[in-house]
């Protein structure tokens, strides 16, 4: 049994047999993994030099620890790379320098050409990592190949550097191991646009659609999804993408020129599968749509209740009815407020600076305000609110302006109401303030006195869960309230 603290000194030049004992020793004494398990590790470290060799990288493998690490524990040190300069079987590597190798070990995420740190710090590098599964579609470990980052992997060409009797050639058995664990499909064509190789989700895509023979050996003409000749493809030297439809499924398409030496040696096509991403697109348009369509009508039913109270309003010679009337109908207009914005933007949130100054600007029109001239000032942090928070801010906001409105410039020529929003970690505030006359302080102390005010304490206590304060004198009154954060997703 070897010790994870003699990996270290474990040289490059040991032979499979004792490469194999490592890799099972460690596996069987960090993980819970089967022997099943360790088995198909053992496969896909078999063909590392081979991909290696294929995508000019280091390859590594990762399994998941019992503690929750991500540890190496089989590696292929590429010649022209070899970016760590010394073998890390055994080394464990943090989230934070490598969170595409975690996210793929515990999620079954992969991932291509994304940053990673490592070298305790010292070295950028690009990685693609994908998920080794076993036959119970259970994450066992990710396949890892890095290179520096200073080249890009999806407009780098293919170079192969397998070398027999100094020719280039593919290495049929490795690679169709590696490539059985790909989630994309891989197909790769020779000079002469003929069909070399092939991975078992390559077959099974074509099978799909009406190819009752294996793909391999067949002409690229006749397998070709978009419509590309082989000058096109030379001449992009890199990579050519393109989005494709095969009946119900969508891929990606990712064309790249496999060269040697500066000559061309054939053609490599990677689809991705984006299917169950278009899906999910599809399905988020649908939800926007459909919430779109609740706000709109919420909004024109709380219309139809304005027009239903007004009519009833102007029925009446009832004084205090006709004040009533106005009343409900300004607080209905500052929830309709919220609701017109949500059907505008089509999301469940809604910009609080920009419905504060419509709240206000649609009491502003609806007041007489004794004829005093009054503005209104809107400043402070930029917040989103669900719609459920901004409905009841709303309703508050549009009490306290109305209060001021009523009260507060009984004298006065002119007039200000200032509102400013503070964002904090947990909770934000909201000031509401102006420059009238005061109240008594004896009703600061006891601020449910009023209807309004009471509506306001509820709403600010029971459904924002925040707390409210009134400060109020001869140069103004200043209500300052707050309310939880929610946090947009």
């Amino acid at each position: 049994m070897w010790k994870l603290e003699e990996v270290s000194i474990v040289q490059d030049d040991l032979s499979t047999e004792l490469k194999d004992r490592l890799l099972i020793d460690l596996v069987r004494s960090s993980t819970n993994l089967t022997e099943e398990d360790i088995r198909l590790l053992l496969e896909v470290s078999h063909a590392l030099p081979a991909i290696s060799n294929l995508e000019n990288g280091d390859t590594y493998i990762n399994v998941l620890t019992q503690s929750g690490k991500s540890m190496v524990i089989a590696q292929y040190r590429y010649p022209y790379s070899d970016l760590y300069k010394r073998n890390i079987i055994g080394g464990i590597v943090e989230k934070a320098d490598e969170p595409a190798v975690y996210r793929a070990l515990e999620y079954g995420i992969s991932g291509r050409g994304l940053i990673g740190i490592i070298d305790e710090g010292r070295v950028v590098v690009r990685h693609t990592v994908s998920p080794i599964y076993n036959d119970k579609q259970r994450v066992i470990g990710t396949l890892t190949y890095e290179y520096p980052n200073d080249r890009s992997s999806d407009t780098e060409p293919i170079r192969l550097r397998n070398k027999t009797e100094g020719k280039s050639v593919f290495i049929r058995g490795e690679i169709d191991k590696v490539a059985g664990y790909m989630q994309d499909s891989l197909l790769i064509f020779d000079k002469n646009n003929i069909c070399i190789f092939a991975n078992e989700k390559a077959e099974k895509l074509y099978y799909g659609i009406g190819y009752q023979e294996s793909i391999v050996g067949q002409e690229y003409k006749d397998l070709q999804l978009f419509e590309y000749n082989q000058k096109d493809i030379v001449k992009g030297c890199g990579a050519i993408k393109n989005d494709v439809k095969i009946g119900d499924y969508f891929f990606e398409e990712s064309i790249s020129i496999i060269w040697e030496d500066g000559a061309y040696e054939g053609t490599a096509v990677i689809l991705q599968d984006k299917t169950r991403i278009r899906q999910m697109e599809d399905e988020i348009a649908y939800r926007i749509a459909s919430i779109n369509e609740i706000h709109h009508r919420v909004k024109n039913n709380l219309q139809t209740i304005i027009s239903l109270v007004g009519l009833e309003a102007a029925q009446t010679k009832n004084e205090e009815v006709k004040a009533f009337s106005k009343t409900i109908i300004s607080r209905i207009c500052s929830i309709s407020v919220t609701y017109d914005l949500l059907a505008h933007t089509g999301t469940d949130y809604v910009n609080l600076k920009t419905m504060l100054i419509r709240v206000v600007d649609s009491s502003l029109e609806s007041s007489n305000a004794c004829g005093c001239k009054v503005r209104a000032n809107v400043g402070g942090d930029d917040l989103e609110l669900t719609a459920s928070v901004a409905s009841t801010v709303a309703l508050i906001v549009n009490e306290l302006v109305q209060n001021s409105l009523k009260y507060a410039f009984d004298r006065c020529a002119e007039g200000t109401i200032w509102m400013r929003i503070e964002k904090g970690e947990e909770y934000s505030w909201i000031t509401v303030r102006d420059d009238g006359c005061g109240f008594d302080h004896k009703i600061e102390k006891k601020i449910g006195s009023g209807l309004g005010l009471k509506l306001v304490d509820s709403l600010v206590k029971s459904s924002l869960k925040g707390e409210i304060s009134v400060i109020s004198s001869d140069q103004g009154t200043a209500t300052r309230f707050s309310f939880r954060n929610v946090t947009k997703k």
